[in-house]
């Protein structure tokens, strides 16, 4: 029998966008803790704490959050890294590279959610999948980034159901 506590698999995600504007400007706009809840579609609150740490809160689904975590910077490589101190083994980075006004966003994150979480999501996810739920995740993610660093819009929600 598992154990609801169980934690699944490590699962790794990647993608990334082309984003018509400067990189310093997009990684000045993504290293400001204020700026998380503009862009991360589950997040409605994030505030820096002291050393290098971030504290967030918001919604995935029907569930709330209010997590502790880490959030890095190294501004001389434009890339963030993060990671949660919660139930969930949940971390990733960011990395913002370009060339004049064009820009490649990169987002990697590493997921091991404990067996009720992977499957609240799976249930809640159109396609009934985990790694649906996360691409759609970060896919809004990098489109609601997309959209304010070229000045075309604003974040992207996660669909209904999620």
């Amino acid at each position: 029998m598992t154990s609801s506590k169980e934690r699944s698999a490590t699962t790794d995600f990647e993608q990334s966008i082309t984003v018509n504007a400067p990189a310093d400007r997009i990684f000045t706009f993504l290293s400001d803790v204020r700026n998380v809840p503009q862009y991360l579609p589950t997040v409605t609150n994030a505030e820096p704490q002291s050393d290098e740490r971030i504290r967030t809160q918001g919604h995935a689904g029907e569930h709330e959050y209010d997590a502790d975590g880490h959030f890095r910077i190294d501004r001389q490589r434009n890339r963030l890294e993060w990671g949660s101190d919660g139930e969930n083994e949940y971390g990733g980075w960011m990395e913002v590279n370009g060339n004049g006004n064009t820009s490649e966003v990169k987002v990697h994150i590493h997921y091991a959610p404990r067996s009720e979480t992977k499957q609240r999501m799976e249930e809640q996810s159109p396609q009934h999948s985990f790694e649906s739920a996360m691409n759609e995740g970060i896919g809004k993610t990098l489109q609601s980034i997309k959209q304010i660093c070229e000045g075309t819009g604003g974040k992207q929600e996660i669909s209904p159901n999620q």
